[in-house]
Parts: structure tokens; sequence; C-alpha cells
């Protein structure tokens, strides 16, 4: 599992608690710890995922980044 499957299985938990009348942010959080739980990964990092910011910056300094 990558980065980009960890992300569209959060957005989609979410999208699917958002239909059944959570808020946004709560929806957001309950989709990360179902993430984190099903796929054994801290939510610390699943957090940190779902919070990144790509910038141009980040290009750059690709060589120390890592997931």
């Amino acid at each position: 599992m990558d980065i980009f499957d960890v992300l569209t299985a959060i957005s989609k938990r979410k999208k699917a608690f958002m239909c059944s009348g959570i808020n946004e942010h709560d929806a957001l959080i309950k989709a990360q710890v179902d993430v984190s739980k099903e796929y054994h990964i801290s939510l610390s990092d699943i957090k940190w995922l779902a919070g990144r910011e790509f910038r141009n910056s980040d290009h750059r300094h690709s060589s120390s980044f890592s997931v």
C-alpha cells in the first residue's frame, strides 16, 4: 500500500461518514482512525499524511523527505 492508497481510503471513508450526517471535521477524524486501525499505520503518521502540504520547496529537498 502506498501513500496514494492511504489517502484514497481516508477520502472515501470521509465521504461515507459525511453522507451519514457527520460534519466534515469529525468525518475526517473518524476516517483517519479507521484507516489507521485497518492498515496498521500509526495515527500520527496518518494525520501527517492527511495534513501534508506539498510546496515547490519540498521538491528541492526530496532526497531528505522520506515516508
